[in-house]
Formats: C-alpha cells, structure tokens, sequence
C-alpha cells in the first residue's frame, strides 16, 4: 500500500506513514498523538460530538489516541498551506491577490505612530 502524508494537528510537522496509522504513533517532532480525532478528516468542531461521522462513538479528549474505527487522517494539503507568511493562504490557493481592508481600530494605531515619528 502507497505511503499516506499527515500533518501533526499541534506543530503542523508533516510526515509520511503507511495505513492503517496506529494507534501508539505520535508526531515525530512534538511527540502528540497522531491517531486522535483532531487529526481526522471527519472532525468538526461545528457539528455535535465533533464528529461528522454519525456512526463514530463520542470521543471525550480529542487530542489523545482512541480506538475509533472511523478514523480517516487529514489531507496535508488543507493544512499549513502557506510558507510564507506575507502572502495569505487564499491568495496561494487561488493564485490572486487580495487586498487586505483595514479595519478602523488598524487606520488609528498608524494614524498615532505617524504622528509619534
């Protein structure tokens, strides 16, 4: 079976493992585990239980291993898209280029370290 791309759900390190990924696997650099819902492809923090899989049994810490046989790993595409921060994650997923509209409380702060200067 082809090797699978995860990317940590705590310090977005990515590496590769061959599925199933275990249960007792952990990040490589921070050391969480890797097998935990947060890591999941079907976690929504916007749905009850935080699972979109109405079959998965509910899963109290999110962050820790569980035996849920649902378990799909993220896609490392959706995650840390970007590398350099100066360019937003839609611009690089889209390839444009938007412009950032200031809020007021932004026009004020340079406004006042203008006039500091």
């Amino acid at each position: 079976m082809s090797n699978h791309k995860i990317s940590c759900w705590s310090c977005g390190s990515s590496w590769e493992f061959s599925p199933p990924l275990g249960r007792s696997e952990s990040c490589l650099k921070c050391r969480r585990d890797a097998k935990s819902c947060l890591n999941c492809k079907f976690h929504d923090r916007h749905v009850n239980g935080e699972c979109s899989e109405s079959q998965a049994e509910l899963v109290k810490d999110k962050e820790k291993s569980n035996f849920c046989d649902w378990f799909d790993a993220k896609h490392t595409a959706a995650i840390h898209l970007t590398e350099n921060p100066q360019v937003s994650p839609l611009d690089q997923l889209f390839g444009g280029s938007s412009t950032k509209v200031k809020s007021s409380l932004e026009l004020e702060l340079e406004a006042f370290l203008n006039k500091t200067n």
